[in-house]
């Protein structure tokens, strides 16, 4: 089954990553033409859409997961109604995203303002949709390839226009913004006619009323459950700009972060993959081994975590070298092993906020995201003015621990769970990991060496053990 997992997240992966390795592999020729101050009016227009995507799809995602895997031979006339309710709202929702773009994008990037709106504005207007729910229904049926075409797609536009603009055009930071614009038509059209034509799935605008309350009643309790993934992921460079934090002290901030939001966007296909194998184990009530698979396979994507942000972290100071071709930005590394190592919390996470979801608890999710993405705030409005931007990383890693462990001391989960997860035997191996990997990483090549060797030896070994229990 690990073998099935992984094959799909190689085709939701490889597609998507590989232009974003391309993309990575591009940064020792766009650093050359980037400052600090590029970085951060980019980070901090970037923090504000994110900020407000979690309100776009008013958390109706929880929805047609439900009514896909519950009603299967229904769920269409369910998401057609969802669709075009969602395609009014959206056009709503861009007016206001236009109004806060507006009053929030840097002075340092003033007289491109009209232009980022437009180019931030018009995708999420009139192209989202189609994107969120064709997404869900191939992630859902098991259907990769389109998932993976569309990325693959995407990610070669936005990679090729992003050299072309930054480093041929010397256009700075509206480089990025015009990559992702155009690299969003294009993924529209990729969807676009095999969601409408093959799947039928027009949106229905005289959608009937009932079922959208009855919808936004299990929908809206997720939306800062949703919100609670900026406060985490992005939420430091908004804080930074209203704490009146220098940009390029934001653009520092913003490199670092950016390679836990690479490992993060590349653990997503494995998450994806792996959503459809948790519903499986979810939906077998009967089956008293259902439950222990589900935990096994929580097992050995936690274990696989560990392992790969360890060995990168481990040689950042040297990926840093190769691929940032700017000495400014270099200076960054340290704070990126802090951030990328709390991106291990996720498989933990899923084993505790699927069966919570599953059952419709999602009026308590706010205790695990929305607390934590609360607390990252809070924390970096007290500190950073303190501690500068250092400060942030290091609680930013304390709120993804929480995020991933906290769901295991609700007494909804408790009374769900058939199974022990050892939450608290994975949390405190995780922060060894973290404090092996930021000391060691000035380690000399041959220790550095021959600790990746253990770890890729003890990586594989727990692979072939839940291999076999999960077959």
């Amino acid at each position: 089954m690990l073998r099935k997992l992984l094959s799909h997240a190689a085709i939701y992966g490889l597609a998507a990553q590989v232009p974003r390795l391309a993309g990575i592999l591009t940064l020792p020729v766009i650093t050359q033409y980037l400052s600090t101050l590029d970085y951060g009016v980019a980070g901090v227009v970037t923090a504000y859409v994110v900020a407000l995507n979690a309100v776009q799809s008013l958390g109706l995602s929880v929805v047609m997961v439900n009514s896909f895997a519950k009603h299967p031979t229904r769920y269409k006339w369910v998401w057609r109604q969802l669709h075009g309710f969602l395609s009014v709202w959206s056009v709503v929702f861009g007016f206001f995203l236009a109004a806060v773009l507006w009053w929030a994008i840097p002075a340092e990037a003033v007289e491109h303002r009209w232009l980022i709106i437009l180019l931030q504005v018009l995708p999420v207007m009139f192209l989202g949709v189609t994107e969120f729910q064709a997404m869900f229904l191939y992630q859902l049926s098991q259907r990769p390839f389109p998932v993976a075409l569309r990325s693959f797609a995407v990610g070669l536009t936005t990679v090729g226009l992003n050299i072309f603009t930054i480093a041929y055009l010397k256009m700075g930071y509206m480089g990025w913004f015009y990559a992702n614009f155009f690299g969003s038509i294009v993924g529209f059209i990729l969807y676009a006619y095999p969601f409408y034509q093959r799947e039928r799935m027009w949106p229905i605008f005289n959608f009937r009323w009932w079922r959208i309350k009855q919808s936004l009643r299990v929908a809206l309790p997720i939306i800062p459950h949703h919100f609670s993934f900026f406060l985490l992921d992005s939420s430091d460079k908004l804080v930074m700009d209203v704490l009146r934090v220098p940009v390029q002290r934001i653009g520092l901030y913003n490199i670092a972060s950016s390679f836990g939001l690479y490992f993060m966007a590349a653990s997503n296909s494995i998450v994806q993959a792996a959503s459809p194998f948790y519903m499986q184990y979810l939906g077998q009530a009967g089956n008293p081994q259902s439950d222990r698979k589900a935990r096994d396979l929580t097992f050995a994507l936690q274990a696989l975590f560990l392992v790969i942000t360890f060995l990168l972290c481990l040689w950042l100071k040297e990926i840093f070298i190769l691929l940032i071709r700017n000495e400014e930005l270099r200076k960054a590394y340290p704070l990126a092993i802090i951030i990328l190592m709390g991106y291990n919390y996720k498989p933990m996470y899923l084993g505790a906020t699927n069966q919570l979801v599953y059952r419709e608890f999602t009026k308590v999710l706010w205790k695990i995201s929305t607390v934590a993405g609360v607390g990252n705030v809070l924390l970096n409005l007290l500190f950073v003015p303190i501690f500068g931007i250092q400060a942030a990383a290091f609680t930013t890693f304390a709120a993804l621990m929480y995020m991933g462990y906290s769901g295991y001391l609700l007494k909804e989960y408790k009374q769900v769970s058939k199974v022990n997860y050892y939450p608290w035997l994975w949390l405190p191996l995780t922060i060894l990991a973290l404090l092996a990997a930021y000391f060691l990483v000035e380690a000399n090549y041959f220790i550095k060496a021959a600790l990746s060797v253990m770890t890729g030896g003890v990586g594989i070994l727990v692979f072939l053990k839940y291999n076999k229990l999960l077959h």
